[in-house]
């Protein structure tokens, strides 16, 4: 095979991955970065905040998508007694030794939506930003102010330039590409999904959290950004339940490596003080 066909077989496989989303839309805005608790190598994950984002999975983000890999059963070991276990399983049609499956079918989820939601249980690795992008996912819908500023703009028969502008703003557009704005205004009209961060910035799923969507029994509030949060920081548990004990592993490792180079040093300098 030549150089070049070389070249031209690798854009072809490049162009074939590539999401349709990607190659229809525009560039997303830059995701949000937050602070992520168990990030790091002290970091830990927080068991209150583990039991209001299985809270939130099961009784929202299920409705949809599965969470395979992980057991309901699994779910005590946050605080959750074995009857809250018992009731969240069997309202997605499941025992307590199941596997958190969804309770909506593929063939009606396809139905539904035009594509089969994806597993969440391994969501916050398989993309690029990790826990950012999922939370940006949840977060990423027109808030209030832009769905006013996009109503306002569809009882125009045309939109204004500084109507573009202001929309291009609000929705991290290219203010250059008035016909883009356009484009995004009249898909929004017309019952899309569109999401800020999502590259091409519309996809299948609806806005899936919304403020005061459920109830914390610990009385921590429940705006957009919390349930967010929680939801982002369980899926990441999901995706590396045994994160705490490797971590728990490492620090052990590192003690005894500090410890053994002590020694040796310790040694070493003894030694060496003989020969003087």
């Amino acid at each position: 095979m030549t150089f070049n066909s070389l070249v031209k077989a690798t854009a072809l496989v490049l162009a074939l991955a590539t999401p349709q989303a990607l190659l229809a839309g525009g560039a997303a805005a830059p995701l949000p970065t937050q602070d992520w608790e168990h990030k790091g190598m002290f970091g830990e994950f927080d068991n209150n905040q583990m039991k209001r984002g299985a809270q939130v999975t099961v009784e929202v983000c299920m409705g949809c998508h599965s969470v395979k890999y992980i057991k309901f059963d699994f779910l005590r070991q946050f605080g959750f007694t074995e009857q809250e276990v018992k009731d969240m399983a069997e309202s997605q049609g499941q025992t307590k030794k199941s596997r958190m499956i969804s309770s909506m079918s593929e063939e009606d989820a396809k139905d539904s939506f035009g594509v089969i939601p994806p597993d969440l249980s391994l969501m916050t690795k398989a993309r690029k930003g990790y826990e950012d992008y999922t939370y940006a996912m949840l977060t990423g819908y027109l808030n209030e102010d832009e769905s006013e500023l996009i109503n306002n703009a569809m009882e125009d028969d045309a939109l204004s330039d500084s109507e573009i502008q202001s929309i291009a703003a609000k929705l991290h557009l290219n203010p250059d590409d008035p016909e883009k704005v356009k484009e995004v205004v009249t898909r929004i009209q017309n019952g899309e999904n569109f999401n800020k961060y999502y590259p091409g910035n519309f996809f299948a799923m609806p806005q899936p959290l919304m403020a005061d969507q459920v109830e914390y029994a610990d009385g921590t509030k429940t705006d957009l950004h919390q349930l967010a949060k929680d939801t982002t920081a369980f899926l990441a548990w999901a995706a590396e339940p045994t994160l705490m004990e490797r971590k728990s592993t490492g620090k052990g490792v590192l003690l005894y490596l500090i410890l053994l180079t002590a020694l040796l040093y310790a040694i070493k300098r003894r030694m060496w003080s003989k020969l003087h």
